[in-house]
């Protein structure tokens, strides 16, 4: 491949299947997603009835000045809840937590993958001008898919970069559209002329966004926030290398947590993470044999409480990232005194300052873009 896409993860949303993946020993899995299997059944049903036989504009108004009342709280976790409550019950509000998936084989081959084109993002964070990329000359001749790829990567960007503040995504330098065969795609990659660039792509089988992906554009921005230039001292001589002894050399030198994208720092959320929630069970997460159907099976179900899905149990960094979009979009009040670790897990972050402004900010935003747009997104 001409590009090594690093973080992967899957999720089947309303009916629409969407592939992330990871290679170099981090495995991605599939997510099934059913009514009965989201958070919040019956807050669920609620939710798509409203979807379902309301006219969405009529809503509109209630949330709105629900949305106000938030805004004179000054406590970020109170902020924070006060609109998660209203976005669960007005927007598509899904969290996967299905545990019927245990095989991936297809994390083994992306060589079926071309890039398209992709677009820069600027300083002012916006779209620059597109780049053609080694695969756009079998797609020249097909005016209307180069268009639909142009205006899906102009609509997702617009819901991400409306979502994520601006500040936490500073490493994220470039959009690609990516050619991915029957996959339906979605990944976060590092650019391998600038290792401590994040790269976001986006499959050519992708249709204009669905308000069902906000947790999947939430699970992708958690591996942007935890392994940035902060977070992870970068390998570039072994990220995008196929040397096998060097990887095993720099894994055995590394103090902490060695990832995909190279030794993670002390301090960082992930290293801080595995201390607390994967110490204990590693040396067995390593014997497994992921070519086996079955094997990841029996350690998922040994250590079920940990999870909330089968593909958070995948690696350090999937669950991590899968852990940020559930602490996002549930109720602290679902979360705080939970005895399962996968509770633990999400109260993690609320031992950072800086991670309850940005929950709160993220739940903000997309109110705010809702409001402004007049669509529930």
């Amino acid at each position: 491949m001409k590009r090594l896409y690093l973080l992967l993860s899957a999720v089947i949303i309303a009916g629409i299947i969407i592939f992330v993946y990871v290679s170099k020993g981090e495995v991605p899995s599939d997510q099934a997603l059913s009514e009965e299997e989201t958070k919040d059944g019956d807050n669920k049903k609620e939710t798509i009835e409203v979807i379902s036989n309301t006219d969405l504009l009529n809503k509109m108004p209630e949330y709105e000045e629900e949305g106000k009342a938030c805004k004179e709280l000054d406590d970020s976790i109170e902020r924070g809840d006060c609109f998660q409550e209203i976005n669960s019950f007005y927007l598509m509000w899904t969290l996967n937590k299905a545990k019927d998936n245990f095989y991936f084989p297809y994390q083994h081959d992306q060589s079926h993958w071309y890039d398209v084109f992709s677009f820069p993002i600027d300083e002012n964070d916006n779209l620059g001008e597109m780049q053609k990329m080694e695969y756009y000359d079998d797609y020249e001749d097909e005016t209307a898919r180069v268009q639909h790829g142009e205006e899906m990567l102009e609509g997702y960007w617009y819901v991400f970069s409306s979502m994520i503040p601006q500040e936490y995504r500073t490493s994220l330098k470039k959009i690609y559209w990516t050619d991915t065969g029957s996959e339906f795609v979605f990944a976060v990659g590092r650019d391998e002329d600038n290792v401590q660039d994040t790269t976001l792509l986006i499959s050519d089988n992708t249709n204009e966004y669905f308000a069902g992906a906000k947790s999947l554009l939430l699970h992708e921005f958690g591996h942007i926030l935890t392994k940035n230039e902060e977070q992870v001292a970068f390998d570039e001589d072994v990220i995008f290398s196929e040397n096998d002894e060097a990887l095993e050399e720099a894994i055995a030198e590394c103090p902490t947590l060695y990832t995909n994208n190279g030794c993670m720092n002390e301090g960082s959320y992930l290293h801080h993470y595995y201390q607390l929630f994967w110490t204990d069970i590693m040396d067995e997460f390593n014997e497994i044999d992921w070519e086996e159907e079955e094997a990841y099976k029996d350690f998922f179900f040994a250590h079920e409480d940990r999870f909330f899905n089968s593909y958070q149990g995948t690696s350090p960094s999937e669950d991590i990232a899968e852990a940020f979009s559930f602490y996002v979009m549930l109720n602290s009040s679902e979360i705080k005194g939970k005895d399962e670790m996968k509770y633990q897990k999400l109260d993690f972050f609320y031992d950072y300052d800086e991670l309850i402004d940005l929950r709160a900010a993220i739940l903000e935003n997309i109110y705010d873009l809702s409001v402004k747009d007049g669509e529930f997104y």
